[in-house]
């Protein structure tokens, strides 16, 4: 009751913020009801921006756990909603701790979103675009099916801002403002292609694979954005979306 409540709170400032700064659009909902409702874990193949949860969080029709960097949790008034929801801490010092509470949510039936690459990638610092493993490792442990998702944001959209850390440091995070925010469902991979013992090369080689998906998504929209320039300089660049994901 009370994650849900909380998750409620997170998706209402996050639909007024959205509807204030993009209008986003939705491609490959098939891909969702592709395979049979089950254990889902929903691996986040990039980052466009540091709001890109916050664009999830507005499309959800329903309730999903999310594992997230564990700074964000010492966040005053934030973080306690985020634990409040239920939302999973990760400290990549120590991991283990993150990836079996991530298992356990999954496994009880609560969709989990995991990132592939470290969100430094949504900040403009070089050296974290490599991808992770360990949202293949949950869903492997979890027997969940993987369902990737693609977000991107219009070239030269990208505001970079700053604020002072608690401890006196400068944080850099990215925002934006009147775009076309795009949202991308790619082909799911089911629990039932995974075998019974998996390594840490075979979980790596689907990063890898899922990164070069990545990779031909970003050039598909932009591609897209060049030969359909007519089309959709014409959509309004506010209002989000009045479509909603069932995960």
């Amino acid at each position: 009751m009370i994650a849900d409540i909380s998750f409620a709170l997170i998706r209402a400032y996050a639909t007024a913020w959205m509807r204030r700064h993009c209008r986003v659009l939705l491609f490959g909902q098939e891909q969702l009801e592709s395979l049979p409702r089950g254990r889902r874990v929903y691996v986040v193949l990039n980052h466009s921006t540091s709001y890109d949860a916050v664009a999830l969080f507005h499309l959800s029709a329903n309730r999903f756990g999310i594992v997230m960097d564990r700074e964000a949790f010492q966040v005053p008034v934030i973080g306690r909603l985020l634990t409040a929801a239920q939302f999973i801490a990760l400290d990549k010092r120590v991991s283990e701790d993150a990836v079996q509470r991530a298992v356990a949510a999954v496994r009880a039936g609560t969709p989990l979103l995991v990132s592939l690459t470290e969100g430094h990638t949504a900040i403009g610092r070089p050296g974290y675009e490599r991808p992770r493993s360990g949202g293949k490792r949950i869903a492997h442990l979890a027997g969940a099916d993987i369902f990737p998702v693609f977000v991107m944001i219009e070239e030269g959209r990208r505001r970079t801002r700053s604020f002072r850390g608690r401890e006196g440091s400068t944080e850099i995070f990215t925002t934006f403002q009147d775009t076309l925010y795009f949202v991308s469902f790619l082909p799911p991979i089911p629990a039932s292609s995974f075998l019974p013992e998996q390594t840490l090369e075979s979980y790596r080689a689907v990063a890898e694979e899922l990164q070069k998906q990545a990779d031909r998504e970003r050039e598909r929209f932009t591609r897209m954005l060049s030969e359909k320039r007519e089309l959709y300089e014409g959509i309004r660049r506010r209002g989000g979306s009045s479509v909603r994901v069932t995960w």
